[in-house]
């Protein structure tokens, strides 16, 4: 399960669980859709440092179409990143992606905050 906790008017921060699922993107939309009808566009920190994959192909799918609706409304994500092949990964969304991405290491998660909020 998703969760979340809000670190500026218009910044959420987000903790992945090991293994997300499509009901993990089903419950984080009204969060996130309710931030950007308040605030127009919003930044996020991911915390994907227990990140280890997808339940199924229904939840890539899900994850992908979340992010295909939401891109344009995010203006910066910060990923804390715990394996080689999700820096590898956030490096190939970036070509493709709206917002503007930076990766972090746990050590550096301070700059992370900063860098969403400030």
């Amino acid at each position: 399960m998703i969760k979340t906790n809000i670190i500026a008017t218009n910044a959420l921060r987000i903790w992945a669980p090991k293994k997300l699922t499509a009901k993990d993107f089903r419950q984080l939309r009204p969060q996130i859709d309710s931030l950007i009808n308040q605030h127009g566009t919003i930044r996020l920190l991911i915390d994907g440092s227990e990140f280890e994959g997808w339940e199924n192909i229904a939840a890539i799918q899900a994850h992908a179409g979340f992010i295909r609706s939401h891109q344009q409304k995010i203006e910066r994500i910060a990923v804390i990143a715990r394996h080689a092949w999700q820096r590898w990964m956030i490096g190939a969304a970036r070509m493709f992606l709206h917002p503007e991405i930076k990766v972090y290491d746990q050590k550096h998660e301070n700059e992370a905050l900063q860098w969403i909020i400030g």
